[in-house]
């Protein structure tokens, strides 16, 4: 076979097997689903803002629904791998190891995806916001691709210790903070109604870190597998 095309194939089983274990469990989206819509309610009812402030506030709480609930999707990840020696078995195949890490990257980003896509429609509702627009939701591809490229590395990193479940988010927050903000500043930019000019550099910024971390994990998820 084209080693381009096992290589490929390789990604493409692993995140076929995360979707499959999903679909049959329904326990990951679900709950993400959940812990985000229950931020969005709370503040909501909480604060009772003017709809001019509201407006300004919701790109900010769209992205910390979004990190927690990309968060809890990652250590659900880590922990079904360690729990059933899934790794393990990964480990074995003859299969790059960087294909383990875009397979893991793809499926964590699919799911955060897909309760990002629920939350625009709630936003919209609860924040009188149009949050229907393209250029958001390239946002959320290129802040979500980077913040689930550097959870998934760091996942892997605390897939050992017995305190995964604390050390993932005490790694994960400081280092994806410059990733949340440029994310949040070029929604807020967006939902404004300001033009491309005005957030590009944000949105450079964001693709930026997602080749950067991208090449990290190529760089560096095979030695901390093997860690």
């Amino acid at each position: 076979m084209n080693p381009i095309r096992a290589y490929l194939s390789a990604v493409w089983n692993i995140l076929r097997k995360d979707l499959q274990v999903e679909w049959r469990g329904r326990q990951g989206v679900p709950v993400m689903l959940v812990f985000a819509l229950l931020v969005v309610f709370l503040f909501n009812f909480a604060l009772q803002l003017s709809p001019d402030l509201q407006a300004g506030l919701s790109a900010g709480l769209l992205w910390v629904s979004l990190a927690f609930a990309s968060t809890l999707g990652l250590n659900r990840s880590v922990s079904l791998e360690q729990e059933n020696k899934a790794m393990d078995g990964m480990l074995m195949a003859p299969v790059d190891r960087s294909a383990i890490y875009f397979g893991k990257v793809l499926s964590n980003f699919s799911f955060t995806f897909l309760v990002g896509l629920v939350l625009l429609p709630v936003f919209s509702l609860f924040y009188q916001q149009n949050m229907f627009k393209l250029m958001l939701v390239l946002v959320m591809v290129l802040g979500l691709g980077a913040y689930t490229s550097l959870g998934t590395l760091l996942a892997a990193l605390s897939i050992q210790t017995r305190t995964r479940d604390v050390l993932l988010p005490v790694l994960l927050y400081p280092l994806a903070l410059p990733i949340l903000i440029a994310a949040v500043e070029a929604s807020r930019s967006i939902l404004a109604g300001q033009p491309v000019a005005d957030y590009q550099s944000w949105m450079t910024f964001l693709l930026a870190c997602n080749i950067l971390f991208t090449a990290a994990g190529l760089m560096f998820f095979e030695t901390i597998l093997e860690e």
